[in-house]
């Protein structure tokens, strides 16, 4: 009987061994993880560059620069000229198709107003996160013109001896 009960006490004791081993294997030390959310802003507004004055049915070109205060790629940027001419507007996606553009970019784009009156070019951009800029803006007038005194004198003086003022024929535009 005595061997009986040291084969039981045996038996319960590596069953006892066992299950702390189990639990023990078991347990696990917590770990944690965090995660750092930064803020990611819009675009700046672009930067418009040229001509602020011109002449009616000419095309002139203007830069834009974009850029962003977080340093991401760009993917479109949108330019109103301003009137109401079926071309007033140009959307451009380098993502539709293509790669966005780097961070600081510099593009250029052509436009012409066919009726005299002053304009505001406006543009706006967005990045690989989608945030969209505010418009950045330019006013322009066409056509500049020049306030010459006498003019209707000037003008028949030209007409009389179109070969004599070239440069003054240019400036007035008969």
């Amino acid at each position: 009987m005595r061997k009986n009960i040291g084969k039981i006490g045996s038996i319960i004791f590596l069953m006892v061994i066992l299950l702390s081993e189990t639990t023990y294997a078991l347990t696990t030390t917590p770990t944690t993880t965090s995660t750092m959310i930064t803020d990611n802003h819009n675009p700046n507004p672009p930067e418009i560059i040229g001509p602020a004055n011109g002449k009616t049915k000419r095309i002139i070109t203007y830069s834009f620069t974009l850029t962003d205060p977080d340093g991401d790629s760009l993917t479109a940027i949108q330019i109103e000229w301003g009137g109401t001419d079926s071309d007033n507007s140009t959307y451009i996606c380098w993502t539709c198709g293509g790669a966005p553009k780097p961070n600081g970019t510099t593009i250029y784009a052509s436009h012409s107003w066919s009726t005299a009156g002053t304009y505001t070019i406006r543009a706006k951009t967005w990045d690989t996160f989608k945030n969209e800029s505010d418009w950045g803006t330019l006013i322009v007038t066409m056509p500049y013109s020049y306030n010459i005194p006498y003019q209707s004198l000037w003008e028949r003086l030209l007409q009389k001896f179109p070969h004599a003022f070239p440069v003054l024929r240019h400036l007035i535009d008969l």
